[in-house]
């Protein structure tokens, strides 16, 4: 089964663990993040990371990806590396659109899911059925499809990102 300690420390090699973000063009002004836990969208969870001294802010980091992201599903994904790339696209793009994103890649190479941006136990099972390499490939195409649909100036680093 997917190991989420595996998983996240794969989302934070993009998320810049270690480094206190306080000027970056992705975020809204005056927004801050650390390990990519956004003072914006999460404002009371990065002021408890930022109250910690940077070598004590791993434990605070792990918490905040397992409650926030990491749901039951991930777990039940017996490829670690799908389970990593679903779980960056949460991060990323947010938590529906990674799953509707697994079921369109599924659904590429099964044509046997219903694509409804929501976990259950289909998911899961058809994800498992597939071969992981080739469920790899198939969800860093359709996550790049949708970056590309969505544009903008950071679409090189999604797209880079898209491809891992």
């Amino acid at each position: 089964m997917a190991s989420f300690d595996v998983c996240l420390s794969w989302v934070l090699d993009s998320e810049d663990r270690n480094r206190t973000w306080a000027s970056n063009p992705d975020l809204p002004p005056g927004a801050r993040a650390i390990a990519g836990v956004n003072s914006h969208v999460f404002p009371s969870e990065y002021a408890a990371i930022a109250a910690k001294l940077q070598a004590e802010r791993g434990p605070a980091v792990y918490s905040f990806y397992r409650t926030h992201f990491w749901n039951g599903w991930y777990g039940q994904l017996t490829s670690t590396e799908v389970a990593k790339r679903v779980l960056d696209s949460a991060v990323n793009q947010g938590p529906g659109t990674a799953v509707k994103l697994l079921q369109e890649a599924i659904a590429n190479l099964s044509g046997i899911i219903a694509v409804d941006g929501l976990w259950g136990v289909l998911t899961v099972q058809r994800a498992n059925l597939l071969d992981a390499d080739r469920l790899v490939e198939a969800f860093k195409t359709v996550r790049i499809a949708a970056y590309k649909a969505i544009g903008g100036p950071d679409l090189k680093d999604w797209l880079a990102r898209a491809a891992r």
